[in-house]
């Protein structure tokens, strides 16, 4: 099953009948979990860290039963992106880590001052 992003438009009343608006609904409260398990603000979730360094760990992966949000990470090297993550690729799985559906990508830019100039999702 493709993981589904928070949809702005549904559910619809109009377009949608019950079971899509519940399936809707039901999806779009999903997405905004895992927004709040990526900002640290979700109770119940463990986090584990991999990859890199102590100091730049690769991966981030919040986890509770069989459901994970992983989050792998890339950090500038140079300039005022040096020691800032730069790329954040955040994927979800259903099955305690067997396989995983791609939530989008989060670029981030900066300034010579380390400053973030802008983000962007894909």
């Amino acid at each position: 099953m493709a993981y589904t992003l928070h949809n702005n438009t549904t559910p619809n009343p109009t377009s949608q009948n019950g079971t899509q608006a519940f399936d809707s609904t039901r999806n779009n409260i999903n997405a905004l979990r895992d927004a709040a398990i990526l900002g640290g603000g979700f109770i119940g979730f463990n986090l584990t860290v991999s990859g890199g360094t102590a100091e730049q760990p690769t991966t981030f992966v919040y986890n509770k039963g069989v459901e994970r949000v992983r989050a792998v990470v890339t950090w500038g090297t140079t300039g005022g992106e040096d020691g800032n993550v730069t790329v954040a690729v955040y994927s979800y799985s259903s099955n305690s880590g067997g396989s995983y559906d791609s939530m989008g990508t989060k670029t981030i830019t900066y300034d010579g001052s380390a400053n973030v100039t802008a983000t962007t999702w894909s």
